[in-house]
């Protein structure tokens, strides 16, 4: 997933932990395996290379993770998206020429987007897609799925307080952590690294974290925005420096993060006040 993931754990036997801990860690190696459209040999590859032939029968883990992102894009208008794929290596392509793409080349990827492409049956786990050139990409929710696969396993084998990382942009904390009253997350600021500038508890919660130092290439000069719009083609307005979404669900936490920095404050306000438990935090810009 092109991250590190980190476990904390808390508890009296350090060795049994630690043993515990690379299961979890285990876990998400596996998850990789199967779920990274860049592994040629990859679960997700395979559908990517024949749903659009013909429905392909795919394991549990994958069809929770498709058919919550379905959900997730029809609640956030279509901003959040993982056949998304055509207009980010498009624009990414873009970034190495230092050239925008035009119009008809973004109207070209878009019809080869959209989650409505995806047709998922429920009771034989099939994917298939109505069109050619539609392809999956999880990266805006595989991390957090497998942050949230990682901390079940640490619970079922009687680990009762930790905290798992995933690249630092997605964190899930259970039990009451070190101090007993949640696990404590600093938020930095966009453009000073080393300043916080608010601290979240998490106490069997998740937090991801869209834009900002999160997600930035300190070894790239980004010439445009790395995060696409899937509905216009068009990269991130920009409105927020970085936004950061609390949730009981990593999955989820991930998905909105990318879906509230796209479409902004109001548009996160609402979604919030209709869904009990989410809450998000604004970085302004400067």
């Amino acid at each position: 997933m092109a991250c590190e993931f980190e476990v904390v754990a808390v508890g009296e036997d350090r060795a049994a932990l630690a043993d515990i801990a690379n299961l979890a860690l285990d876990e998400v190696v596996k998850l990789d395996e199967r779920l990274s459209c860049f592994r040629p040999t990859s679960e997700l590859s395979l559908v990517n290379a024949e749903a659009a032939r013909g429905p392909v029968i795919v394991s549990p883990d994958l069809f929770e993770i498709l058919r919550a992102a379905q959900e997730v894009w029809r609640e956030t208008e279509g901003a959040f998206d993982v056949t998304a794929g055509p207009l980010v290596d498009l624009w990414r392509t873009a970034e190495e020429m230092g050239i925008e793409p035009d119009r008809q080349a973004i109207e070209g990827a878009l019809e080869k987007v959209g989650m409505a492409r995806v047709l998922l049956d429920d009771e034989t786990h099939a994917v298939s897609f109505d069109a050619d050139g539609v392809r999956i990409n999880l990266g805006g929710v595989g991390k957090g799925y497998a942050v949230r696969k990682a901390a079940s396993v640490l619970a079922e084998h009687g680990v009762e307080s930790a905290l798992v990382s995933g690249g630092g942009s997605t964190v899930q904390g259970f039990g009451p952590g070190p101090d007993g009253d949640g696990w404590k997350i600093g938020l930095r600021h966009p453009s000073r690294l080393d300043e916080r500038v608010h601290e979240i508890a998490l106490l069997d919660e998740a937090m991801s974290t869209s834009g900002g130092p999160a997600q930035q290439d300190r070894d790239v000069e980004e010439r445009f925005e790395h995060i696409i719009d899937p509905v216009t083609g068009m990269p991130a307005r920009g409105e927020a420096a970085s936004v950061s979404v609390m949730t009981r669900d990593a999955m989820l936490s991930d998905a909105l993060a990318t879906a509230f920095y796209l479409r902004g404050r109001e548009f996160a306000e609402r979604y919030c006040a209709e869904h009990e438990g989410i809450r998000a935090i604004f970085v302004p810009l400067g």
